[in-house]
């Protein structure tokens, strides 16, 4: 009986000092292996018309994503969405930029992050001041660098144009961290 009771008393000691995981311990986790389970993914009919994946093609359309539309934004926004992350991004890629905390931008570090943080990339075609500083494509970032920026995108190809006509598709990409470039968080709303 006494032998029984050091037994589970160790066990109880053991557990206590083993770390515990729930889903909400690491969201940055969680949206970048949702993500990168769809790389490879890839259109079917060019043009923004569909998937090679009914899953995929079933989690767009719950986004909001219509045949035709560019999706890239509705990616970021069905991935985050996976992970519990609110949001407020639509199909419109400038909502993907959370104006609300900038981790990168101008070509420099404003906040610090870490590994557990849901990072978007705002990519800007144009040196425009505009709104959104002329953003016309988003991605999950997945890794950052001293000088790059590893992501996930949807809507891009291999040489990372975005609505080409071929091979769109799910990808990992490296960019260089540039002024065209935009790092956001988002946070799971406590």
């Amino acid at each position: 009986m006494a032998k029984d009771s050091v037994i589970r008393g160790l066990i109880l000691c053991l557990l206590c000092c083993l770390p515990v995981y729930t889903s909400l311990a690491d969201d940055g986790y969680c949206v970048r292996v949702t993500a990168a389970s769809y790389v490879g993914v890839k259109e079917k009919g060019g043009n923004n018309m569909g998937f090679n994946s009914p899953q995929f093609t079933a989690l767009m359309i719950e986004s909001g994503w219509k045949k035709g539309h560019a999706w890239c934004a509705y990616f970021v926004h069905a991935m985050l969405n996976e992970c519990g992350i609110l949001n407020t991004i639509t199909g419109w890629s400038p909502t993907a930029y959370n104006r609300k905390d900038v981790i990168f931008d101008g070509g420099k570090f404003l906040k610090s992050f870490n590994d557990g943080d849901v990072l978007v990339m705002t990519l800007a075609y144009s040196s425009l001041k505009g709104r959104y500083k002329s953003i016309g494509h988003t991605g999950i970032v997945d890794k950052i660098g001293k000088y790059s920026v590893r992501t996930i995108e949807g809507n891009t190809n291999e040489q990372g144009m975005r609505d080409s006509r071929t091979r769109d598709g799910v990808y990992y990409k490296i960019r260089p961290l540039s002024k065209s470039i935009h790092i956001t968080r988002w946070k799971r709303q406590e």
